[in-house]
Protein backbone atom coordinates (compact mmCIF):
# COMPACT_ATOMS: atom_id res chain seq x y z
CA UNK A 1 0.00 0.00 0.00
CA UNK A 2 3.18 2.43 0.61
CA UNK A 3 4.26 1.57 -2.37
CA UNK A 4 1.57 2.21 -4.36
CA UNK A 5 0.90 5.41 -2.52
CA UNK A 6 4.24 6.91 -2.68
CA UNK A 7 4.14 6.12 -6.82
CA UNK A 8 0.44 7.52 -7.17
CA UNK A 9 2.07 10.83 -4.92
CA UNK A 10 4.95 10.72 -7.06
CA UNK A 11 3.10 10.46 -10.84
CA UNK A 12 0.77 13.34 -9.72
CA UNK A 13 3.18 15.71 -8.90
CA UNK A 14 5.56 14.33 -12.23
CA UNK A 15 1.94 15.18 -14.35
CA UNK A 16 1.97 18.63 -13.04
CA UNK A 17 5.32 19.73 -13.82
CA UNK A 18 5.13 18.13 -16.93
CA UNK A 19 1.91 20.04 -17.23
CA UNK A 20 3.38 23.14 -16.10
CA UNK A 21 6.45 23.71 -18.54
CA UNK A 22 4.35 22.79 -21.33
CA UNK A 23 1.78 26.09 -20.61
CA UNK A 24 5.29 28.23 -19.56
CA UNK A 25 7.11 26.88 -22.46
CA UNK A 26 9.10 29.75 -24.30
CA UNK A 27 12.27 32.59 -23.24
CA UNK A 28 9.23 35.02 -22.08
CA UNK A 29 7.99 32.25 -19.69
CA UNK A 30 7.21 33.64 -15.80
CA UNK A 31 10.36 32.24 -14.21
CA UNK A 32 7.71 31.72 -11.09
CA UNK A 33 6.01 29.20 -12.99
CA UNK A 34 9.29 27.56 -13.82
CA UNK A 35 9.88 27.57 -10.28
CA UNK A 36 6.67 25.82 -9.87
CA UNK A 37 7.84 23.24 -12.48
CA UNK A 38 10.81 22.47 -10.73
CA UNK A 39 9.64 21.92 -7.19
CA UNK A 40 7.17 19.38 -8.83
CA UNK A 41 9.72 17.78 -10.53
CA UNK A 42 11.90 17.19 -8.02
CA UNK A 43 9.42 16.12 -5.22
CA UNK A 44 7.77 14.12 -7.62
CA UNK A 45 11.41 12.14 -8.70
CA UNK A 46 12.01 11.83 -5.22
CA UNK A 47 8.87 10.43 -3.97
CA UNK A 48 9.34 7.64 -7.08
CA UNK A 49 12.44 6.83 -6.03
CA UNK A 50 11.50 6.25 -1.96
CA UNK A 51 8.80 3.91 -3.55
CA UNK A 52 9.44 0.56 -2.30
CA UNK A 53 9.56 -1.01 -5.93
CA UNK A 54 11.46 1.54 -7.09
CA UNK A 55 13.76 1.08 -4.29
CA UNK A 56 13.85 -2.73 -5.29
CA UNK A 57 14.25 -2.64 -9.17
CA UNK A 58 17.21 -0.37 -8.57
CA UNK A 59 18.79 -2.68 -6.33
CA UNK A 60 20.85 -4.06 -9.48
CA UNK A 61 21.56 -0.41 -10.55
CA UNK A 62 23.11 1.63 -8.40
CA UNK A 63 26.00 0.19 -6.97
CA UNK A 64 25.66 1.69 -2.78
CA UNK A 65 22.12 1.67 -2.37
CA UNK A 66 22.16 3.97 0.64
CA UNK A 67 23.13 6.48 -1.96
CA UNK A 68 19.14 7.14 -2.90
CA UNK A 69 18.59 8.23 0.55
CA UNK A 70 21.13 10.79 -0.15
CA UNK A 71 19.15 11.70 -3.55
CA UNK A 72 15.85 11.74 -2.58
CA UNK A 73 16.68 14.15 0.33
CA UNK A 74 18.61 16.11 -1.66
CA UNK A 75 15.77 16.63 -4.45
CA UNK A 76 13.36 17.36 -1.40
CA UNK A 77 15.73 20.36 -0.47
CA UNK A 78 15.82 21.34 -4.13
CA UNK A 79 11.93 21.29 -3.97
CA UNK A 80 11.54 23.27 -1.17
CA UNK A 81 14.43 26.22 -2.48
CA UNK A 82 12.11 26.23 -5.78
CA UNK A 83 9.29 27.08 -3.39
CA UNK A 84 11.10 29.25 -1.50
CA UNK A 85 11.91 31.13 -4.53
CA UNK A 86 8.12 31.47 -5.93
CA UNK A 87 7.41 33.17 -2.68
CA UNK A 88 9.93 35.97 -4.48
CA UNK A 89 7.08 36.41 -7.37
CA UNK A 90 4.48 36.51 -4.47
CA UNK A 91 5.82 39.70 -3.52
CA UNK A 92 3.68 43.33 -3.24
CA UNK A 93 3.57 44.77 -6.29
CA UNK A 94 6.42 47.47 -7.20
CA UNK A 95 9.06 45.70 -5.57
CA UNK A 96 11.02 46.11 -8.52
CA UNK A 97 13.09 42.96 -10.63
CA UNK A 98 16.59 43.98 -8.89
CA UNK A 99 15.91 43.70 -5.15
CA UNK A 100 14.10 40.02 -6.38
CA UNK A 101 16.57 38.76 -8.46
CA UNK A 102 18.79 39.62 -5.49
CA UNK A 103 17.21 37.76 -3.63
CA UNK A 104 16.78 34.55 -5.81
CA UNK A 105 20.61 34.64 -5.39
CA UNK A 106 20.68 34.95 -1.83
CA UNK A 107 18.25 32.07 -1.66
CA UNK A 108 20.12 29.72 -4.03
CA UNK A 109 23.34 30.39 -2.15
CA UNK A 110 21.79 29.24 1.39
CA UNK A 111 20.21 26.17 -0.62
CA UNK A 112 23.51 25.54 -2.28
CA UNK A 113 25.09 25.70 1.19
CA UNK A 114 22.25 23.60 2.93
CA UNK A 115 22.92 20.65 0.23
CA UNK A 116 27.00 20.92 0.71
CA UNK A 117 26.54 21.03 4.64
CA UNK A 118 23.66 18.02 4.02
CA UNK A 119 26.74 16.13 2.58
CA UNK A 120 29.38 15.86 4.74
CA UNK A 121 26.96 14.91 7.39
CA UNK A 122 25.98 12.27 5.02
CA UNK A 123 29.42 11.15 4.54
CA UNK A 124 30.69 11.51 8.35
CA UNK A 125 27.51 9.07 9.41
CA UNK A 126 29.37 6.80 6.69
CA UNK A 127 26.18 5.12 5.92
CA UNK A 128 25.57 1.75 4.61
CA UNK A 129 22.70 -0.83 3.38
CA UNK A 130 21.85 -3.24 5.76
CA UNK A 131 18.71 -5.31 4.49
CA UNK A 132 16.23 -2.56 4.01
CA UNK A 133 17.36 -0.20 6.15
CA UNK A 134 20.68 2.61 6.11
CA UNK A 135 22.85 2.05 8.86
CA UNK A 136 25.48 4.77 9.97
CA UNK A 137 28.99 3.56 11.48
CA UNK A 138 29.37 2.46 14.96
CA UNK A 139 28.71 5.69 17.18
CA UNK A 140 27.56 7.79 13.78
CA UNK A 141 24.04 7.95 14.31
CA UNK A 142 24.36 11.57 15.98
CA UNK A 143 25.52 12.70 11.90
CA UNK A 144 22.73 10.95 10.21
CA UNK A 145 20.29 12.44 13.10
CA UNK A 146 21.84 15.77 12.09
CA UNK A 147 21.26 15.03 8.37
CA UNK A 148 17.67 14.57 8.72
CA UNK A 149 17.13 17.60 11.01
CA UNK A 150 18.74 20.05 9.37
CA UNK A 151 16.35 18.97 6.08
CA UNK A 152 13.63 18.53 7.95
CA UNK A 153 14.43 22.46 9.15
CA UNK A 154 15.44 23.77 5.99
CA UNK A 155 12.01 22.31 3.84
CA UNK A 156 9.87 23.91 6.87
CA UNK A 157 11.63 27.05 7.00
CA UNK A 158 10.97 27.64 2.79
CA UNK A 159 7.36 26.49 3.24
CA UNK A 160 7.28 29.00 6.09
CA UNK A 161 8.44 31.96 3.63
CA UNK A 162 5.79 30.37 0.85
CA UNK A 163 3.00 30.42 3.08
CA UNK A 164 3.44 34.18 4.29
CA UNK A 165 3.70 35.17 0.72
CA UNK A 166 0.62 33.26 -0.13
CA UNK A 167 -1.30 34.74 2.88
CA UNK A 168 0.10 37.88 2.09
CA UNK A 169 -0.85 37.62 -1.90
CA UNK A 170 -4.34 36.55 -0.72
CA UNK A 171 -5.65 39.56 1.23
CA UNK A 172 -5.11 41.23 -2.06
CA UNK A 173 -6.74 38.94 -4.31
CA UNK A 174 -10.65 39.19 -5.04
CA UNK A 175 -12.43 36.29 -4.69
CA UNK A 176 -12.39 33.95 -7.65
CA UNK A 177 -10.33 30.67 -8.65
CA UNK A 178 -7.29 33.17 -8.56
CA UNK A 179 -8.00 33.32 -4.71
CA UNK A 180 -9.47 29.79 -4.28
CA UNK A 181 -6.08 28.48 -5.87
CA UNK A 182 -3.87 30.56 -3.77
CA UNK A 183 -5.72 28.83 -0.13
CA UNK A 184 -5.10 25.65 -1.11
CA UNK A 185 -1.91 26.15 -1.80
CA UNK A 186 -1.51 27.66 1.31
CA UNK A 187 -3.23 24.40 2.67
CA UNK A 188 -0.66 22.62 0.92
CA UNK A 189 2.22 23.89 2.54
CA UNK A 190 0.27 23.26 5.87
CA UNK A 191 0.15 19.73 4.74
CA UNK A 192 3.63 19.83 3.37
CA UNK A 193 5.42 21.00 7.02
CA UNK A 194 3.65 18.15 8.97
CA UNK A 195 4.97 15.95 5.98
CA UNK A 196 8.64 17.90 6.60
CA UNK A 197 8.37 16.90 10.22
CA UNK A 198 7.53 13.81 10.18
CA UNK A 199 11.03 12.85 8.93
CA UNK A 200 12.12 13.92 12.69
CA UNK A 201 10.97 10.57 13.84
CA UNK A 202 13.95 9.05 11.93
CA UNK A 203 15.84 11.09 14.17
CA UNK A 204 15.22 9.98 16.90
CA UNK A 205 15.72 6.16 15.43
CA UNK A 206 19.08 7.28 14.37
CA UNK A 207 20.34 8.38 17.21
CA UNK A 208 19.19 5.33 19.61
CA UNK A 209 20.13 2.51 16.78
CA UNK A 210 22.06 4.55 14.12
CA UNK A 211 19.50 3.48 11.71
CA UNK A 212 16.31 4.41 9.44
CA UNK A 213 14.20 2.68 6.88
CA UNK A 214 15.44 3.56 3.29
CA UNK A 215 11.84 3.96 1.95
CA UNK A 216 8.53 6.15 3.57
CA UNK A 217 5.98 4.51 5.70
CA UNK A 218 2.29 4.91 4.26
CA UNK A 219 1.33 8.01 7.21
CA UNK A 220 3.94 9.95 5.33
CA UNK A 221 3.08 8.54 1.79
CA UNK A 222 -0.23 9.59 2.26
CA UNK A 223 1.06 13.23 3.45
CA UNK A 224 2.94 13.26 0.24
CA UNK A 225 0.02 12.31 -1.85
CA UNK A 226 -2.58 15.27 -0.12
CA UNK A 227 0.14 18.26 -0.80
CA UNK A 228 0.29 16.61 -4.04
CA UNK A 229 -3.02 16.85 -4.88
CA UNK A 230 -3.73 19.79 -2.90
CA UNK A 231 -0.21 21.78 -4.80
CA UNK A 232 -1.64 20.38 -8.08
CA UNK A 233 -5.39 22.08 -7.59
CA UNK A 234 -3.93 25.21 -6.03
CA UNK A 235 -2.02 25.58 -9.32
CA UNK A 236 -4.72 24.85 -11.40
CA UNK A 237 -7.55 26.48 -9.76
CA UNK A 238 -7.84 28.87 -12.85
CA UNK A 239 -8.62 26.43 -15.43
CA UNK A 240 -11.10 24.27 -13.13
CA UNK A 241 -12.28 26.96 -10.57
CA UNK A 242 -14.43 28.66 -12.36
CA UNK A 243 -15.97 25.47 -13.51
CA UNK A 244 -16.87 24.47 -9.57
CA UNK A 245 -17.20 28.52 -8.30
CA UNK A 246 -19.70 29.20 -11.03
CA UNK A 247 -23.58 26.84 -9.60
CA UNK A 248 -22.17 28.55 -6.35
CA UNK A 249 -21.99 31.96 -7.78
CA UNK A 250 -25.60 31.51 -9.80
CA UNK A 251 -27.22 29.97 -5.94
CA UNK A 252 -25.57 33.19 -4.71
CA UNK A 253 -27.20 35.41 -7.32
CA UNK A 254 -30.69 33.67 -6.98
CA UNK A 255 -30.68 34.20 -3.17
CA UNK A 256 -29.77 37.84 -3.71
CA UNK A 257 -32.72 38.46 -6.29
CA UNK A 258 -35.00 36.75 -3.83
CA UNK A 259 -33.91 39.51 -1.09
CA UNK A 260 -33.99 42.10 -3.18
CA UNK A 261 -38.38 41.43 -4.21
CA UNK A 262 -39.40 43.85 -1.02
CA UNK A 263 -37.75 47.05 -2.23
CA UNK A 264 -38.34 46.02 -5.82
CA UNK A 265 -41.84 45.27 -5.16
CA UNK A 266 -42.36 48.94 -3.53
CA UNK A 267 -40.38 50.24 -6.62
CA UNK A 268 -42.18 48.75 -9.03
CA UNK A 269 -45.96 49.62 -7.27
CA UNK A 270 -44.95 53.45 -8.04
CA UNK A 271 -43.05 53.17 -10.66
CA UNK A 272 -43.72 50.08 -13.49
CA UNK A 273 -41.63 51.35 -15.85
CA UNK A 274 -38.45 50.61 -14.45
CA UNK A 275 -39.30 46.91 -15.11
CA UNK A 276 -36.83 46.29 -17.86
CA UNK A 277 -38.74 42.96 -18.93
CA UNK A 278 -41.95 43.35 -17.51
CA UNK A 279 -43.03 39.91 -18.87
CA UNK A 280 -40.23 38.56 -16.15
CA UNK A 281 -40.45 41.11 -13.74
CA UNK A 282 -42.63 38.76 -11.46
CA UNK A 283 -41.13 35.49 -12.51
CA UNK A 284 -38.50 33.81 -10.50
CA UNK A 285 -35.67 33.54 -12.78
CA UNK A 286 -33.85 29.63 -13.21
CA UNK A 287 -30.56 28.79 -12.16
CA UNK A 288 -28.91 29.66 -15.28
CA UNK A 289 -30.40 32.72 -15.20
CA UNK A 290 -30.13 34.44 -12.25
CA UNK A 291 -26.66 35.97 -12.64
CA UNK A 292 -28.46 38.26 -15.51
CA UNK A 293 -31.64 38.21 -13.47
CA UNK A 294 -29.77 39.77 -10.63
CA UNK A 295 -28.26 42.27 -12.98
CA UNK A 296 -31.28 43.61 -14.08
CA UNK A 297 -32.79 43.85 -10.87
CA UNK A 298 -29.88 46.00 -9.62
CA UNK A 299 -30.33 48.24 -12.62
CA UNK A 300 -34.04 48.61 -12.10
CA UNK A 301 -33.58 49.35 -8.48
CA UNK A 302 -31.34 51.97 -9.16
CA UNK A 303 -33.01 53.30 -11.32
CA UNK A 304 -36.46 53.57 -9.04
CA UNK A 305 -34.29 55.49 -6.88
CA UNK A 306 -33.37 58.07 -9.44
CA UNK A 307 -36.64 58.31 -10.68
CA UNK A 308 -37.76 58.85 -7.03
CA UNK A 309 -35.56 61.95 -6.69
CA UNK A 310 -37.82 64.63 -6.92
CA UNK A 311 -40.18 62.90 -3.83
CA UNK A 312 -36.86 63.32 -2.28
CA UNK A 313 -36.71 65.51 1.14
CA UNK A 314 -33.82 66.34 3.37
CA UNK A 315 -35.61 65.69 6.83
CA UNK A 316 -35.94 61.94 6.11
CA UNK A 317 -32.27 61.83 6.82
CA UNK A 318 -32.52 64.46 9.87
CA UNK A 319 -35.57 62.18 11.11
CA UNK A 320 -33.75 58.85 10.66
CA UNK A 321 -30.67 60.24 12.68
CA UNK A 322 -32.81 61.83 15.60
CA UNK A 323 -34.35 58.38 15.66
CA UNK A 324 -31.26 56.23 15.34
CA UNK A 325 -30.12 59.04 18.22
CA UNK A 326 -33.08 57.87 20.39
CA UNK A 327 -32.64 54.03 20.06
CA UNK A 328 -29.50 53.97 20.94
CA UNK A 329 -29.47 53.62 24.62
CA UNK A 330 -32.06 51.01 24.42
CA UNK A 331 -29.98 48.98 22.11
CA UNK A 332 -29.08 46.26 24.88
CA UNK A 333 -32.89 45.70 25.17
CA UNK A 334 -33.90 45.94 21.42
CA UNK A 335 -32.16 43.44 18.93
CA UNK A 336 -33.60 45.27 15.88
CA UNK A 337 -31.51 48.53 17.56
CA UNK A 338 -28.67 47.00 17.31
CA UNK A 339 -28.81 45.89 13.95
CA UNK A 340 -29.75 49.38 13.02
CA UNK A 341 -26.84 50.61 14.69
CA UNK A 342 -24.48 48.26 13.01
CA UNK A 343 -25.63 49.31 9.55
CA UNK A 344 -26.29 52.64 9.94
CA UNK A 345 -25.32 53.45 5.82
CA UNK A 346 -27.89 51.04 5.15
CA UNK A 347 -30.29 52.21 7.09
CA UNK A 348 -30.57 55.93 5.96
CA UNK A 349 -30.15 55.14 2.30
CA UNK A 350 -33.84 52.79 3.19
CA UNK A 351 -35.25 55.93 4.31
CA UNK A 352 -34.83 58.11 2.14
CA UNK A 353 -36.47 56.11 -0.29
CA UNK A 354 -39.13 54.70 1.92
CA UNK A 355 -39.48 58.43 2.36
CA UNK A 356 -39.51 59.20 -1.39
CA UNK A 357 -42.18 56.12 -1.87
CA UNK A 358 -44.63 57.82 -0.04
CA UNK A 359 -44.59 61.64 -1.48
CA UNK A 360 -44.72 60.24 -4.69
CA UNK A 361 -47.93 58.01 -3.84
CA UNK A 362 -49.08 61.51 -2.19
CA UNK A 363 -48.05 62.93 -5.28
CA UNK A 364 -46.19 65.61 -3.83
CA UNK A 365 -42.96 66.70 -5.12
CA UNK A 366 -40.43 68.14 -2.89
CA UNK A 367 -37.48 68.71 -5.16
CA UNK A 368 -34.59 68.34 -2.43
CA UNK A 369 -32.44 65.29 -3.20
CA UNK A 370 -30.22 65.00 0.31
CA UNK A 371 -26.49 64.73 -0.26
CA UNK A 372 -25.62 61.04 -2.04
CA UNK A 373 -22.08 61.35 -0.14
CA UNK A 374 -23.50 61.03 3.03
CA UNK A 375 -25.18 58.32 2.58
CA UNK A 376 -22.99 56.32 0.03
CA UNK A 377 -21.49 52.62 1.57
CA UNK A 378 -18.33 52.76 2.99
CA UNK A 379 -17.00 49.87 0.60
CA UNK A 380 -16.90 50.88 -3.03
CA UNK A 381 -19.24 49.32 -5.52
CA UNK A 382 -17.02 48.02 -8.65
CA UNK A 383 -19.00 44.66 -9.15
CA UNK A 384 -21.95 43.71 -9.89
CA UNK A 385 -22.13 41.26 -6.67
CA UNK A 386 -20.83 44.27 -4.93
CA UNK A 387 -24.45 46.55 -5.65
CA UNK A 388 -26.75 43.72 -4.82
CA UNK A 389 -24.58 43.09 -1.14
CA UNK A 390 -25.33 46.47 -0.54
CA UNK A 391 -28.90 46.79 -1.79
CA UNK A 392 -30.24 43.19 -0.07
CA UNK A 393 -28.58 45.35 3.21
CA UNK A 394 -30.99 48.27 2.24
CA UNK A 395 -33.77 45.93 1.16
CA UNK A 396 -33.35 44.60 5.15
CA UNK A 397 -33.34 47.51 6.79
CA UNK A 398 -36.52 48.98 3.71
CA UNK A 399 -38.50 45.52 5.37
CA UNK A 400 -37.49 45.62 9.10
CA UNK A 401 -35.80 48.87 10.92
CA UNK A 402 -38.01 50.42 12.52
CA UNK A 403 -36.36 53.28 12.19
CA UNK A 404 -37.14 53.48 9.04
CA UNK A 405 -41.07 52.81 9.68
CA UNK A 406 -40.67 55.81 11.85
CA UNK A 407 -39.58 57.90 9.19
CA UNK A 408 -42.04 56.50 6.62
CA UNK A 409 -44.97 57.28 9.10
CA UNK A 410 -43.62 61.18 9.61
CA UNK A 411 -43.47 61.31 5.60
CA UNK A 412 -47.12 60.19 5.58
CA UNK A 413 -48.49 62.35 8.55
CA UNK A 414 -46.83 65.25 6.76
CA UNK A 415 -48.02 64.82 3.34
CA UNK A 416 -51.76 64.05 4.44
CA UNK A 417 -51.25 67.42 6.91
CA UNK A 418 -50.62 69.00 3.97
CA UNK A 419 -52.88 68.02 1.88
CA UNK A 420 -55.27 69.05 4.64
CA UNK A 421 -54.31 72.64 4.85
CA UNK A 422 -54.57 72.48 1.00
CA UNK A 423 -58.29 71.34 0.84
CA UNK A 424 -58.76 73.80 3.81
CA UNK A 425 -57.73 77.60 2.49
Amino acid sequence: MASLTASLAGLVFLVFAVHRLVITRGGRADPAQRDVAGFALCVGTAMLLNAPVVLDALDHLVPSPATELLVTYELKAAAATFLALVALALGPPGSGSAPVRRRRRIRAAVAVAVQAAALALFLTAEVAEEGASAVAAPGRGWALAAYNVLFAGYICWCLYVLARALFRHTRRTRPGPLRMGLRLAALATATGVVWALWALDDAAANVTAGRQDMGEDLLSTTLGMVTAVLAAAGATATLWGDRVARPLRRLRARRAHKRLEPLWSALYAELPEIALDPRAARRSPGLRQAEFALYRRVIEIRDGSLALRPYQQPEALTWAREALDRAGPSAAAAPEAVLEAADPEALLEAAVIAAALENKRAGRPRGGTPGPSRRAPAARLETTEDEAAWLVRVTHAFTRSRVVGEVRDRTRDQAAAAAGTAGHP
